[in-house]
């Protein structure tokens, strides 16, 4: 395989590479959006339920200790969950730059190759023409001399 073929299938494998990746950001993007959501959705359920504690006379005005453990380990997984889409969406995001960048060096290289390409023909082109030139003066001269031989010849037999 040439290496311009070489070039335009991992060019094509790069793009589909591309696309992955940025399916799996878009992906991401939802993952977050969800799970602010979420958040959100858990952070009014605890608001709601501290206040109806704290709103309760038999309660004491204080927060159970299982619900304020359940409170603590609900946010705390929530800021992992969150940490962790963080942490996805930055590797997606320079996974998509590194493509980026790896898809325009190879355009660049096709570029170059097409350039190297169009001056190794011309040179071709220029080199054919220079040998079908000399041929045609090779054989002018060849010509020239067998006529040059020819006339001598005839001068000869006119002497004779």
């Amino acid at each position: 395989m040439d290496p311009l073929k070489k070039l335009w299938e991992e060019n094509r494998l790069l793009r589909q590479d591309l696309a992955k990746m940025e399916e799996l950001l878009a992906q991401s993007h939802a993952e977050r959006d969800e799970l602010a959501i979420k958040y959100g959705a858990v952070s009014d359920r605890l608001q709601r339920s501290l206040k109806a504690e704290l709103g309760d006379p038999s309660g004491g005005g204080s927060v159970p200790g299982t619900l304020a453990q359940q409170i603590l380990e609900l946010r705390r997984r929530l800021e992992e969950d969150r940490a962790s889409y963080k942490c996805k969406l930055q590797g997606y995001q320079e996974g998509q730059q590194r493509q980026a960048l790896l898809v325009q060096k190879l355009q660049a290289k096709v570029a170059q190759y097409k350039t190297r390409c169009g001056e190794l023909e011309g040179h071709l082109l220029k080199s054919e023409h220079q040998r079908t030139d000399s041929r045609l003066r090779w054989r002018e001269g060849e010509e020239a001399q067998n006529l040059e031989n020819v006339l001598i010849r005839l001068e000869e037999e006119q002497q004779r």
